[in-house]
């Protein structure tokens, strides 16, 4: 658990960083397709990391040095539907603030501040009750609201502290076993779902919940596949891209990928060799002071000797990663922030990943590079190449007719239908070793044999 003086803290350090008062909307419930049928309720992490609280429709408002917490006020009949809710006195001392208020007091409340600083959350109803309440759009990934508030919430998540630390670390051990009840259930003639199940089964066992819908697929070369409908058939590679959500809303973010049979072919263990090669040369540059573009870098070089290695280049390896060459079978990004979002605070779009003077690569691939800092003791990132044979890509005319000298094609057909390969860890900075908070869940292939054995 995350403690009400690292809340306060936090409130404390914003207040400091922004002149006007600030106003941090939580989010609300949201209708699944009737309003009492909802979409299960997840906090706005910016208005979490400050109050630690996970009620839906709440304010906090930081005011001449006080936090004040707007929240519901339940009639009694609630308790009938929804169970007993504590006073609005005793969540003040849960909560650890200096007043709590009704929510729907929030506007009279703000009606006589001026300038108030605030930014958009995901939910558009409430974006329009606090523009409403600011004077100022807001709308989520376009009008963001305060940039000095944005700024220094940037500021703080970005790096994370001890106690943040020590929540991700907690968890992990949940998402360790997991992963290895998903590997275990894994058999020819089984199914991606119960797959799936056995993963969400280790998870609830500990009061956990899956950080962000979870990928389990023989279709790795489909990045974000979120349907479970596929039998396992011998010859497939699955993908597992899962993470627990400590209590306190922190991300575990790992993936892995195994053989649907108890074998590995030639070239799953060759190109699943690769992959892991490149991942352990990318992990060794997350150290303080490094660019994360080299920790990109890392992994495109090796994937590209990898390629010239299968006879699939035809040019040097620097020559396709200077090209993007490479990124027909490794077309993203190495990895992204992690903290209280699985994407840590990308509702700021680039702003907390990229710094001033740097964007994102024009290139192919490259493109997708979610970050770009340079490093800082502190910060957690994951780093997850991978390899995808994707039709679409390699069938794609503009992108062949840019590539047509880099490879030899007939080769590049020959690895139709191989599916694709992530593995993914979660990788805290620091200014020596790079500590890996995933170290424990098995990668290796002896590792994987021996759970399947």
């Amino acid at each position: 658990m995350i403690s009400r003086e690292f809340h306060r803290s936090r409130r404390e350090v914003l207040a400091l960083s922004v002149s006007s008062p600030i106003l941090l909307m939580g989010n609300g419930h949201r209708a699944r397709n009737l309003p009492m049928n909802r979409i299960p309720f997840r906090q706005d992490s910016s208005f979490l990391y400050c109050t630690g609280c996970h009620e839906p429709n709440a304010a906090l408002m930081i005011l001449d040095g006080e936090s004040i917490l707007f929240l519901e006020d339940h009639p009694p009949d609630d308790a009938l539907w929804h169970g007993p809710t504590a006073s609005l006195e005793d969540r003040k001392v849960v909560y650890g603030v200096d007043r709590v208020e009704p929510i729907t007091s929030l506007e009279e409340f703000c009606s006589s501040i001026s300038a108030i600083s605030t930014i958009a959350v995901a939910d558009e109803q409430i974006n329009s009750r606090s523009s409403q309440i600011v004077g100022s759009p807001l709308s989520f990934g376009a009008d963001l609201g305060s940039i000095s508030l944005i700024d220094g919430l940037i500021a703080m998540r970005r790096i994370l502290l001890e106690e943040e630390i020590v929540a991700i670390r907690k968890t992990m051990e949940t998402t360790r076993r997991a992963h290895i009840a998903a590997i275990q259930a894994t058999e020819v003639g089984g199914h991606e779902r119960l797959v799936a199940a056995a993963f969400h089964y280790e998870l609830a066992k500990d009061g956990l919940e899956s950080a962000y819908h979870s990928i389990v697929t023989v279709h790795g070369e489909i990045l974000h596949n979120e349907s479970y409908q596929n039998p396992l058939c011998a010859g497939q590679l699955l993908l597992l891209d899962g993470g627990a959500e400590a209590k306190s809303g922190y991300a575990n973010d790992i993936t892995r990928t195994w053989p649907v049979s108890r074998e590995w072919t030639p070239k799953q263990t060759r190109a699943y060799s690769a992959v892991l090669q490149a991942q352990k040369d990318s992990i060794a540059q997350v150290v303080a002071g490094n660019r994360y573009r080299n920790v990109h870098d890392a992994s495109s070089r090796v994937i590209a000797s990898f390629l010239r290695d299968e006879g699939l280049l035809r040019i040097s390896e620097e020559e396709a990663v200077e090209r993007g060459a490479h990124a027909l079978f490794f077309p993203h990004g190495i990895g992204h922030l992690l903290g209280l979002d699985v994407h840590d605070m990308e509702n700021f779009g680039d702003r907390p990943s990229y710094p001033v003077g740097r964007s994102r690569s024009d290139q192919f691939g490259t493109g997708y590079l979610r970050m770009d800092l340079d490093l800082v003791c502190g910060m957690l990132v994951t780093v997850e190449p991978g390899f995808y044979v994707v039709p679409s890509i390699l069938n794609n005319r503009v992108l062949r007719d840019r590539f047509y000298d880099a490879y030899d094609w007939e080769k590049v057909e020959e690895w139709t239908g191989f599916g694709g390969i992530r593995i993914e860890d979660n990788v805290l900075c620091t200014q020596g070793v790079p500590d890996v908070l995933s170290s424990d869940i098995p990668k290796e292939i002896e590792e994987i044999n021996t759970i399947r054995s």
